[in-house]
């Protein structure tokens, strides 16, 4: 059963390669669900369902096709988006989107100084500390504590920052001739969430930037020079490559916690491809007769007075299931277990509307569309793990970027 979602993304990227010509992130979005189909091949041959947060076997065939149909109507705006041709700034605007790179990157500099010491001591610890204190101090509730003279440069550095700040340093590369340290500056701004991971010993960001940069290199492929093609190469293998050294470091560390007869390796492919499992566990076992929407309406439930507390939200859920609720179930996962069917599928219905509107009314990428498309590859990125846009601090993040949808989309000056 397993072998369904590689075989079908296999054949839905070969589908877009042969519309496009050609690469487009639509291909590097799809082969994304084949790595990870992979995976999941791999689980089910080393038989390791029960470890790693992975659910016990709950594969069927409906909730696989379910699976196949979520993130086929996922990738039918971003197939279009990559179709599409990518327009400049107004000139006009070339001070406002120069101060605007100045403020996320002053942000992320902000954060990484206030977290230095956090940094320095999760470096001097073993990786399996740093995770078992983590989830300490959530459980007995100190590790929300936000200082508040920071709310601004976190918001800067909350979900879809960072892919914004990784899609102007390649819109920069392309379009722009911006000095050399903004261009580092926005760089290092796109990575901070990964800085800071290291503090809780955490991979998931260290990947969602991997996708990011993967799928946003696609899409200004074609605008790139060929020296600075060259450039991107040489430093995304050095980056790559110390990345990798800490991924795989956190991987073996998670890896002898378990203390199993499972090799290394069992972790990665458990990491990497529990996604399908675990989601269809969520449709076959995991319905929750009392609604929460605290993760997915994190505003509403603040204005409620029941702000999102992850330890709770997921103490709360495994009353009313009988399977692992804190795993890779996907966004949709989260949704039909936050909030049953119709939530999941009103979810669809306002995504199809969606996926019209971009379909008849976009026929170019104006630089004003950048925004709302580096939401939908955020979302794409790390809805690929879980729901993306958890956290009051992570909404305020997202309705900021919309707005400069329409800050960018006049040509008026100031």
């Amino acid at each position: 059963m397993t072998v369904i979602p590689l075989l079908y993304f296999t054949f839905l990227a070969a589908y877009f390669y042969y519309k496009n010509r050609g690469w487009g992130m639509d291909v590097a979005a799809s082969s994304l669900l084949i790595a990870i189909s992979v995976a999941a091949v791999m689980i089910d041959i080393n038989d390791i369902y029960g470890e790693y947060g992975i659910n016990e076997y709950a594969i069927t065939l409906p909730t696989v096709l379910l699976y196949c149909l979520q993130w086929t109507l996922v990738l039918i705006p971003i197939h279009h988006l990559s179709r599409l041709p990518l327009e400049k700034h107004f000139p006009v605007k070339q001070t406002m989107l120069y101060l605007y790179m100045v403020i996320i990157v002053v942000s992320s500099f902000i954060i990484i100084l206030s977290k230095v010491s956090d940094i320095r001591d999760a470096l001097l610890m073993d990786m399996i500390d740093v995770r078992h204190e983590h989830y300490k101090d959530l459980v007995e509730g100190e590790g929300g504590q936000a200082n508040p003279l920071l709310i601004i440069p976190t918001i800067f550095i909350s979900t879809p920052f960072p892919t914004l700040a990784l899609c102007f340093w390649f819109y920069t590369k392309a379009f722009t001739k911006f000095s050399i340290f903004l261009r580092t500056g926005i760089l290092i701004a796109s990575i901070v969430q990964a800085i800071t991971a290291i503090i809780v010993a955490g991979r998931s960001a260290i990947v969602f930037w991997l996708f990011d940069f993967y799928i946003l290199y696609s899409l200004f492929y074609r605008y790139l020079s060929k020296k600075a093609k060259h450039r991107i190469n040489m430093a995304a293998l050095v980056m790559v490559s110390i990345i990798g050294v800490l991924f795989m470091a956190i991987t073996i560390s998670r890896f002898d916690e378990a203390g199993s007869k499972s090799t290394p390796f069992d972790s990665l492919y458990g990491y990497a491809g529990q996604h399908v499992n675990n989601f269809c566990t969520m449709f076959v076992n995991g319905s929750n007769p009392e609604p929460l929407y605290d993760r997915i309406f994190p505003f509403t439930s603040r204005l409620m007075g029941h702000p999102y507390d992850m330890v709770e939200h997921y103490d709360t859920l495994r009353k009313h299931t009988d399977v692992l609720v804190n795993v890779f179930d996907t966004f949709g996962g989260e949704i039909f277990l936050d909030l049953g069917w119709i939530a999941y599928i009103l979810f669809f219905f306002g995504w199809i509307v969606l996926t019209l509107y971009v379909r008849y009314n976009w026929q170019e990428i104006s630089f004003y569309r950048i925004f709302p498309l580096v939401i939908i590859i955020a979302f794409f990125t790390r809805g690929l793990f879980a729901w993306p846009f958890t956290g009051h601090v992570t909404s305020m993040a997202l309705v900021l970027v919309l707005m400069n949808t329409y800050l960018f989309r006049y040509a008026f000056k100031i």
